[in-house]
């Protein structure tokens, strides 16, 4: 017969189990998820709630449904992860202006979709680059290929070779902030060897 001290004491041990398997990066995707459901990146005092509120239901649904452990994981650069942040609120105030500029031009808004192959072999660096590219004005993830880390991204405007090609750089650009600020090393490396074999073959 148990006791109720040692049931509590059971009770105490399940839950500390339970609050170990909580992985707050995978909170905080989720939390960024939950912001971009509620239109909570506006400037306004409920997107505080809206992130506290977030953050709560995302360590309860892990709590609940407990979930594998990522590995490797991320690896955080305050610096880099500084710049990333800088790197994307311009992204998103140009990008809003350009949007805003093609919506009141007279005339047909083009657009393309583009095929942006991600230098990681990371799943989450392929996550990152897809949540992030999706807050940007004028660019939706149409499709993910995983097994070839493959973007599908339509992108606003874009309605010939420069403009895919510069759309293209742009996601490349923002994949390389996310690996430097988040990725682990062979994640860098990876980004690496991808920058410089792109180099090549444009130069041959």
């Amino acid at each position: 017969m148990i006791d109720l001290k040692t049931k509590k004491k059971m009770g105490m041990n399940a839950l500390r189990r339970r609050l170990g398997k909580v992985q707050v990066p995978v909170a905080l995707g989720m939390t960024l998820v939950w912001l971009l459901l509620f239109d909570g990146f506006q400037p306004r005092f409920e997107s505080l709630g809206l992130l506290v509120l977030g953050f709560l239901v995302s360590v309860l649904i892990m709590l609940v449904f407990p979930l594998p452990p990522i590995t490797p994981g991320f690896r955080f650069r305050p610096l880099y992860l500084l710049r990333m942040l800088v790197f994307v609120s311009g992204r998103m105030a140009v990008a809003s202006f350009r949007v805003t500029l093609q919506t009141l031009t007279p005339g047909t808004v083009r657009s393309s979709v583009v095929a942006v192959p991600l230098r990681t072999g990371s799943d989450l660096m392929l996550v990152c680059t897809a949540i992030a590219s999706s807050i940007i004005p004028g660019s939706v993830i149409v499709e993910v290929s995983q097994p070839n880390h493959v973007l599908y991204v339509h992108l606003l405007g874009a309605d010939d070779e420069k403009g895919i090609e510069e759309g293209r750089q742009d996601i490349w650009n923002l994949e390389e902030r996310i690996v430097k600020a988040l990725g682990t090393r062979e994640d860098v490396d990876a980004l690496r060897s991808g920058r410089t074999d792109a180099t090549r073959g444009e130069d041959a």
